[in-house]
């Protein structure tokens, strides 16, 4: 083992040789110029002359070979963890003092239109070489750190920005573009020069992909440190953009088969955290969080309140603030949102920055563009390339399908876009594969990757809905009757909304599932309703029985037994049977006249069985989905979603004892908070109102209590001040309760209620089972009634 003493010895003298690397790249040398001045005379002839001189950049004889040895240090730097040799080049700024402007001399010299009548094909091929690894340099010196350590990222952070800065100048960015493009009008380009093509491509993601600080637009002097946005008008000006649409256009051409990932990236980073309504928004009101905004006092929360101190005196209370006042706490101090434990890498970044006035016509130019001329070759050259991908888990299948969501997203909301010219990835081939991903993104828990994937879908069941009764129609009907029939899509959405886990996944992805959640049910909903049947296929497994045969004459027994109401007799799977799963379970009961030990024979079938849509909500009422979506509430997000899916659960299927936990219902109480302002406000209180009125009464009855396994709550002051709240109020009273004080005279003893479930059967799926609470009598279920998770079958609601 080394001595610190001699490590740090020897990191000096690597540092030393770096640095004799860097200095024999060449200098600034003084050169003297003739400048014209003053006035002509008749003759046109200048009356007198002057000599100028500038300082220009001169390359050395051996700078070829002093970019390979900075090349060489590189290349052994990756074997580290420290990467002190890109260090030392960003302290020393060798990019902008050397290499840039080698690289723009070097151009010059070889572009055509600039290069000198006297050079010859091996100075041009000189030149080129060091063209060549300037770029190379680029590409090592802005990659990003992604995969390092804390530590080097947080070293690395400022170079990169300055990098960023460097490169958002005209000649810089002129001299990429030129050294491209002069190689791709060949019809064929050798594979040095396939490489240079790429490698142009790679300092553009890569200078595009390197973030600005995240700073809020009522930041003021502080305009200097984002770049992006003058790099993009730079690149607007030197037609840099109209190279990469081209590309884009051109990208189902086998030519340019190998830079279409590098083309995601591009085109994903030039949008880097912008949201769709920023393109239509100038003055920035998007970026302003509105969920957190102080609103004012609904006038229905007018009146007096008479509240208990808790020591048998009544106050009487004339302001709704000064009822909810035991509240504050838990409104300051919400019940702590529990975040991943480890913050996963995320292919895609939704932290939304602040956008320059100047640069929205530009991005929305692009934007048109690329829809208008790009996205249709575009998507379906990249989607066939992923049928023969080996794998689907990386940053390039997550950002195409951002994209392609994004694009969607962009042509909704702008009416001068055709609907056709997004078409491609509603095609029935290419939605079945964004299916497919999803589905694999959930079973190997790639919770960053399947954000992007249920953002796309949503996006194309937008697009899908607003086609109807277009010219598209027949489209969209084709794509939604495939989607609708198969009842393995459907499971899907149902275990999406059941996989949320607070630890391991981030908030923003449940708010993706909620919006998703809706806008698939509103369609799915609009599609039955248009419908006067519909029909699902689903795959499940028969076990049949096969008795051993040992006369020849004995009758046959059939391999598949009729049940008693003339189907046949099926084993369903407990959870939502997706491809390759393995949830079926095996039907372990005798059939009439068939002895135990007859032989099992388990076949796989698709059977046909007409759809309920009212039956199918019921899958989402569970309590699951209810923990999940409450996590929402604290503090409020996606509420325009939030909403419809807590009315379902509740009043629509008929579920409220599903929030009767003391976590959910804690954050329930934060909807009486008045300083929130939040969509569907008012709608939210009166649904938190009703299942708070019922919730009352459970807790007065310990057998309701104990029968919808209701947790009390801990501030009992709280609870005095939200019955004084609704004795004043008529919030919750519109729609008629689940549970009322009269139930528990019809809950039958324990020993009745025993024998009613012998008599009724526990757990059957009943046409009333929606009214649990109103007519008790019959009991359901444990499973039912609270945790559906693995137990609860799916496919009752399919009518099976």
């Amino acid at each position: 083992p080394y001595s610190d003493e001699q490590v740090s010895e020897e990191v000096d003298r690597y540092r030393r040789i770096v640095l004799s690397a860097c200095s024999s790249l060449g200098n600034l040398q003084p050169v003297t110029k003739a400048v014209r001045s003053g006035c002509f005379g008749g003759e046109g002839r200048p009356i007198h002359c002057v000599s100028g001189t500038n300082m220009e950049y001169v390359p050395k004889d051996d700078c070829l070979s002093s970019l390979k040895d900075i090349k060489r240090y590189i290349q052994m730097d990756e074997q580290g963890d420290g990467k002190w040799v890109l260090q030392w080049l960003g302290e020393w700024q060798v990019l902008e003092r050397d290499i840039i402007p080698i690289f723009t001399l070097c151009v010059k010299r070889l572009l055509p239109s600039t290069q000198s009548p006297n050079a010859t094909d091996e100075d041009r091929e000189h030149i080129l070489k060091i063209v060549t690894m300037c770029v190379e340099l680029f590409v090592f010196l802005t990659w990003n750190m992604k995969t390092e350590s804390p530590e080097v990222k947080m070293r690395f952070t400022q170079i990169l920005q300055m990098y960023k800065r460097m490169f958002a100048k005209n000649e810089v960015i002129l001299g990429l573009l030129s050294i491209a493009v002069m190689h791709l009008r060949k019809g064929h380009n050798t594979e040095r020069e396939a490489m240079l093509v790429k490698g142009v491509l790679y300092v553009f993601r890569n200078i595009l992909a390197i973030p600005d600080p995240l700073i809020s637009p009522t930041s003021k002097n502080m305009s200097g440190l984002e770049v992006h946005d003058k790099l993009l008008a730079i690149l607007d000006t030197e037609l840099a953009v109209d190279f990469f649409m081209t590309l884009l256009s051109s990208a189902d051409d086998r030519r340019f088969k190998d830079l279409r990932p590098i083309l995601v990236d591009v085109i994903y980073y030039m949008f880097y955290r912008v949201p769709v309504s920023a393109l239509f928004d100038e003055h920035g009101a998007w970026f302003e969080h509105s969920d957190l905004k102080r609103g004012g006092r609904h006038p229905t929360f007018g009146g007096v309140y008479a509240v208990s101190t808790g020591e048998g005196t009544i106050m009487p209370v004339f302001n709704a603030r000064e009822v909810l006042r035991p509240f504050a706490n838990l409104f300051k101090k919400p019940d702590k949102i529990r975040l991943p434990k480890v913050e996963p890498e995320c292919p895609v970044d939704y932290a939304w920055r602040s956008v320059d006035p100047d640069a929205i016509p530009i991005l929305r130019r692009i934007a048109t563009v690329f829809i208008e001329s790009c996205f249709n070759p575009f998507i379906i050259a990249m989607f066939d390339d992923l049928k023969t991908a080996t794998s689907i888990v990386n940053d390039t299948v997550p950002r195409l399908l951002y994209i392609a969501g994004y694009f969607i997203d962009v042509s909704l909301a702008n009416t001068e876009i055709d609907l056709g010219c997004t078409c491609a990835v509603v095609q029935t081939q290419i939605f079945g594969q964004v299916m497919r991903f999803t589905s694999t993104y959930m079973e190997l828990k790639e919770w960053s990757s399947l954000e992007p994937a249920m953002y796309c879908i949503q996006q194309i069941l937008l697009a899908l809905s607003k086609m109807r009764g277009t010219k598209l129609d027949s489209l969209s009907e084709n794509v939604l009757s495939n989607l609708f029939y198969d009842g393995d899509a459907l499971d899907l959405f149902v275990k999406l909304c059941r996989v949320y886990r607070p630890t391991k996944m981030r908030r923003q992805c449940l708010e993706q599932i909620a919006r998703l959640a809706d806008t698939f049910l509103n369609t799915l909903k609009a599609y039955a309703e248009s419908k006067s049947g519909m029909y699902i296929k689903k795959k499940i497994k028969r076990s049949a029985k096969k008795k051993a045969v040992n006369d020849a004459s004995q009758p046959s027994v059939s391999d598949e037994p009729v049940a008693a109401n003339g189907d046949m007799d099926e084993d369903e799977t407990k959870e939502p049977s997706v491809p390759d799963s393995d949830g079926e379970l095996e039907d372990s009961g005798n059939e009439g006249g068939v002895s135990s030990d007859d032989e099992n024979i388990d076949t796989e079938q698709m059977v046909e069985r007409s759809f309920d849509f009212a039956r199918f909500e019921n899958a989402f009422a569970v309590n699951e989905v209810a923990k999940s979506f409450t996590n929402l509430l604290a503090p409020p997000s996606a509420m325009e979603y939030v909403y419809p899916m807590l009315y379902r659960i509740a009043i629509t299927c008929q579920r409220p004892f599903l929030f009767f936990k003391k976590r959910t219902m804690d954050r329930l109480l934060l909807m009486f908070n008045d300083e929130l302002n939040f969509p569907h406000r008012v709608e939210m209180l009166d649904l938190v109102c009703w299942i708070f009125r019922q919730y009352m009464v459970v807790m007065d009855v310990p057998d309701l209590c104990k029968y919808y396994k209701a947790e009390g709550l801990n501030n009992k002051l709280a609870v005095e001040c939200v019955l004084a709240f609704l004795k004043n109020t008529r919030f919750g009273t519109s729609v008629k309760p689940v549970i009322t004080r009269h139930v528990v005279n019809l809950l039958p003893s324990n020993k009745d209620a025993s024998k009613n479930e012998d008599d009724a059967g526990v757990g059957q799926d009943t046409e009333d089972s929606n009214q649990l609470a109103a007519v008790p009598p019959v009991p359901v279920a444990n499973d039912t009634l609270e945790d559906m998770d693995d137990d609860f079958d799916l496919d009752q609601y399919f009518n099976f």
